[in-house]
């Protein structure tokens, strides 16, 4: 088996979303903001590559101008305008250790329990306080929980790939500029090689896949085949019954 945080945590939040999008195939509802949120992840990794040589701001808005496609309308300056915002106040709050950056969207595969788990890093920065595995979030708003196992599961690939193990484990919410932080070492590691084994564990064992209500309905593409937000759901593709050829 191979998965992803994404497919882990899909299902761990709502076994039916997991079984529609990665079983059945059934192509989610694209959300606004992806697109930006893709050139900052491209910006910063082409900026703080180069960082040990040229941290100025001036070089970060150079490279992002260079990742963004050129505005055409009103609502594309407005979004080009937002993500220039953003780096803008990254490089104001970050300026003095942007040129400690390693592990630059670094690709891992680590295996748990036999089943191996793949990702890529946004970055981990060299800190006084040690090494901080740093993920870039674009979010419109701060979970009011925030759930330490995506970094967890990415502290297992950081130390796979690097050999070091995190110190600080932190969420960075760009719009908000607002960071979360977590301690890391070695808890964490084993913290997130437990919760994935009973995640791989719960999926490799589930039949039903049964809807779970949360925060995440609201944004969920498939809520026209859940029994729990609809009354007479759908059935999905794989649930039609098979038209056979009328006999002669």
């Amino acid at each position: 088996m191979k998965l992803t945080f994404t497919k882990l945590d899909t299902y761990r939040k709502c076994p039916l979303r997991f079984r529609l999008r990665y079983q059945e195939k059934l192509p989610e509802v694209a959300m606004g903001g992806r697109n930006l949120s893709l050139v900052l992840h491209q910006a910063l990794k082409a900026f703080l590559s180069n960082a040990r040589r040229d941290a100025s701001l001036d070089n970060l808005l150079r490279v992002y101008a260079a990742a963004c496609p050129t505005p055409k309308n009103q609502n594309q300056e407005q979004r080009y305008a937002e993500g220039r915002r953003v780096l803008e106040a990254f490089h104001w709050r970050e300026g003095s250790r942007l040129g400690k950056a390693v592990a630059l969207e670094q690709k891992f595969a680590v295996m748990v329990d036999g089943v191996e788990i793949t990702g890529r890093l946004d970055c981990a920065m060299e800190t006084e306080e040690g090494l901080e595995l740093v993920d870039f979030k674009f979010t419109r708003e701060v979970p009011e929980t925030v759930d330490p196992l995506q970094l967890q599961v990415y502290s297992l690939g950081l130390k796979e790939v690097t050999g070091y193990t995190s110190d600080i484990l932190t969420y960075y919410y760009l719009r908000q500029e607002r960071k979360i932080t977590f301690p890391g070492g070695e808890v964490a590691v084993r913290e997130g090689q437990e919760q994935v084994a009973g995640l791989a564990q719960q999926l490799r064992a589930d039949h039903s896949f049964s809807p779970k209500v949360g925060d995440w309905c609201g944004t969920c593409s498939y809520r026209k085949y859940c029994p729990a937000q609809q009354g007479q759901p759908i059935p999905t593709p794989s649930q039609l019954p098979v038209q056979g050829t009328l006999p002669l």
